[in-house]
């Protein structure tokens, strides 16, 4: 099973929906998070929110289907529209290894 890298961009489905999230899961901690959403096939490696409609996760996932399931099993299909994207290239400031990065153009897409 190969694991892939992908930024999703969510918003609320409803216009309760970020009211309730946000009530519902107000004492959870990011471990329980991180735990409670990872599957097999898919896990949530990082989370931002702010005040805005939109917000971001960075999943490490086989596919875009298993970052549905994840989010299928906590019954947040039904509070949240997601769009996961593959990214090819993947740095950070807190990872620095001098290598040449990937040209998402030169990668083959499976």
């Amino acid at each position: 099973m190969i694991k892939k890298h992908f930024m999703c961009t969510h918003t609320w489905a409803g216009e309760n929906a970020r009211k309730d999230f946000l009530h519902q899961y107000k004492d959870l901690t990011d471990r329980q998070l991180f735990e409670a959403i990872k599957t097999k096939e898919a896990e949530l490696l990082a989370h931002w929110m702010g005040r805005e409609d939109f917000f971001y996760c960075h999943w490490y996932a086989t596919d875009e289907e298993a970052i549905f399931e994840a989010l299928e099993r906590l019954g947040f299909n039904d509070i949240m529209v997601s769009m996961p994207n593959e990214m090819q290239r993947v740095v950070s400031a807190s990872a620095i290894t001098d290598e040449v990065m990937v040209n998402p153009d030169e990668v083959e897409h499976k």
